[in-house]
């Protein structure tokens, strides 16, 4: 009979210590050491902003396609916070819902249901980018022992059992290499350069987008650039008083010349960070500020797209002009997955899909108004642009007709049709922003006369 009491009263306390523990994490409130990024003040997680810029390039390298490995090799290297990294340490905070605001309780205890707790600490990375993540390391899984690099490593899947087919290789007789992908589950195999010539026309108006949007917005394209700006100018504030005091407590004597080397060093390190992304972000700032222009470089390249479908690429062969690795950098940011059949000996590309937070990218810079999107209407491509006012519109058709000779009509929305477009070579089209509500919508149609 004691035995059976103090076995209930054991249980009863577990659960009474479970249910603070719950309650505890419900009100964010954590036991135990503060996750890199983080400090604990009065039992809450407050973000440490330099340590969160830390987490921040961990996530983003990992997304660009860098092994955990790589990334502790590269920290060690430049001697990050100081810290010895290992793999370990980084494989757990890449999987980490901490670093989304949540919490995954029970997640170590066998046979118990998981739960995560949601918002209950502030959130350094976004949960795109940590789903992003969470599917990269589950195609990682499977380690491939390889002498060379893959353009569609980890991106090619097999119609049939939707498994993520393998890199191979093998030489012929004149010692020349052939690589090849291979679904271990079907047998299915595709060569390399057959796969690439298939979606060579994508991969070219891709490598457009690529080009344009790396040389203009690619720093920071979804967030503040004023309130980050602050933030760093903070933070390099914070970090030249920690080199201020390192400075006096080693004058004064109370710490080693070695330590003080290694603080100095460290600070240095992270200052010039901060001054790189400072640099960055001014860019940014400058090209938002300048978004009319990058907007006509876009038109122009969109209409030589549709009249001569990537002329731009093509024209300078830029496609082979990239390395291996910086194909396989390109299609790993852009690319999610490709879907790939093959009927005899011809590979069919079933599906496309694009890695969803570079389409949330270009999704904000329509919003912003500083690039067109294409449409098809009735198999034909058009421009579709954002409202613009009636100035607008003129300035805009202005800086177009230094290149193209440009007819421009305004009709009402409802009288639009397909006919129409297709009779009059309709190029593009702009909603005309309206000055009051109760005025009608109307439509101004561009074209090129040829």
């Amino acid at each position: 009979m004691l035995t059976i009491l103090a076995q209930l009263e054991i249980e009863r306390t577990s659960e009474r210590t479970k249910f603070g523990l719950t309650g505890a994490v419900k009100k964010g409130h954590f036991s135990g050491k503060a996750p890199l990024g983080y400090d604990k003040i009065n039992k809450e997680l407050i973000i440490n902003d330099l340590e969160s810029e830390v987490v921040k390039r961990i996530f983003d390298l990992y997304v660009k396609g860098s092994s955990v490995c790589s990334i502790v090799k590269t920290f060690n290297e430049e001697k990050v916070l100081n810290k010895n990294w290992r793999t370990i340490t980084i494989d757990n905070m890449l999987s980490n819902y901490i670093y989304i605001g949540s919490y995954q309780h029970k997640k170590r205890i066998k046979d118990e249901e998981t739960i995560l707790f949601e918002d209950v600490c502030p959130a350094i990375i976004d949960k795109k980018t940590f789903e992003i993540v969470q599917k990269q390391k589950e195609k990682n899984q499977k380690n491939y022992k390889r002498k060379y690099t893959y353009i569609f490593m980890q991106s090619v899947v097999c119609s049939h059992c939707h498994k993520i087919m393998g890199g191979a290789s093998c030489s012929s007789k004149s010692k020349r290499k052939y690589i090849y992908y291979q679904c271990n589950n079907c047998g299915m195999t595709i060569s390399e350069n057959k796969l690439e010539d298939k979606i060579m026309l994508f991969l070219n108006d891709m490598l457009d987008y690529f080009l344009l949007i790396d040389n203009t917005f690619k720093p920071f394209l979804n967030q503040n650039i004023e309130s980050e700006m602050k933030r760093y100018n903070k933070m390099l504030k914070e970090l030249n008083a920690q080199e201020q005091r390192i400075k006096t407590a080693f004058v004064k004597e109370n710490i080693e010349l070695k330590i003080f080397q290694d603080e100095l060093d460290n600070i240095t390190n992270q200052k010039q960070d901060i001054e790189f992304k400072l640099k960055d972000l001014q860019f940014s700032n400058k090209n938002l500020d300048h978004r009319n222009d990058i907007r006509l470089v876009s038109t122009l390249k969109e209409i030589e797209k549709l009249k001569y479908k990537s002329y731009y690429v093509r024209k300078n062969g830029l496609w082979n002009k990239l390395t291996k690795e910086q194909k396989h950098e390109l299609i790993n940011k852009y690319i999610d997955t490709i879907e790939v059949n093959k009927e005899k000996d011809e590979i069919i590309i079933k599906n496309i899909n694009i890695n969803s937070k570079e389409l949330e990218n270009f999704g904000y810079l329509f919003r912003k108004d500083c690039f067109e999107i294409i449409v098809n209407l009735d198999e034909q491509d058009i421009i579709l642009s954002n409202e613009k006012t009636k100035e607008q519109i003129n300035d805009y058709i202005k800086s177009l007709s230094e290149f193209y000779n440009i007819n421009s009509t305004t009709i009402d929305k409802e009288l639009l049709s397909i006919d129409d477009i297709k009779n009059n070579n309709i190029l593009q089209i702009v909603p005309n922003k309206k000055k009051h509500k109760l005025e009608k919508e109307s439509l101004t149609l561009l074209s090129i006369n040829v």
